[in-house]
């Protein structure tokens, strides 16, 4: 199948963003009380777009004005954690695209009284 490249496009668009992993490990201070670990937090770049107004109307709502479409050469999987401009977003929706060389995610934006299920 012929992959097209659309890389070098989107690199002349593209921003900075951070990609939020978990922290997989424990630490014990002297008394045995567990200390949290720090995420690991990596920079990666993407274009950020609003979501379509289609979109948003053919789910139902799920998706609303604040909720963003990440475009990247870089790959997440759904769930992962993501801040762009002092928001996080978690990715909601992987779509695949083996024949480009450009992911496309649709990513939710994480507000204080909804939780990360």
């Amino acid at each position: 199948m012929r992959q097209f490249r659309f890389g070098g496009i989107l690199r002349k668009y593209t921003v900075p963003y951070v990609f939020i992993q978990p922290a997989t490990g424990q630490e014990y201070d002297e008394y045995g009380d567990a200390i949290p670990a720090k995420p690991n937090r990596q920079i990666r770049k993407g274009n950020f777009q609003p979501v379509d107004a289609k979109l948003q109307l053919a789910e139902g709502g799920e998706y609303t004005d604040k909720d963003r479409t990440l475009y990247t050469t870089g790959t997440h999987k759904n769930g992962d954690l993501i801040e762009y401009q002092g928001e996080q977003y978690t990715v909601d929706s992987e779509q695949d695209r083996d024949y480009m060389d450009v992911n496309k995610y649709v990513v939710k934006k994480r507000v204080a009284n909804d939780p990360v299920q």
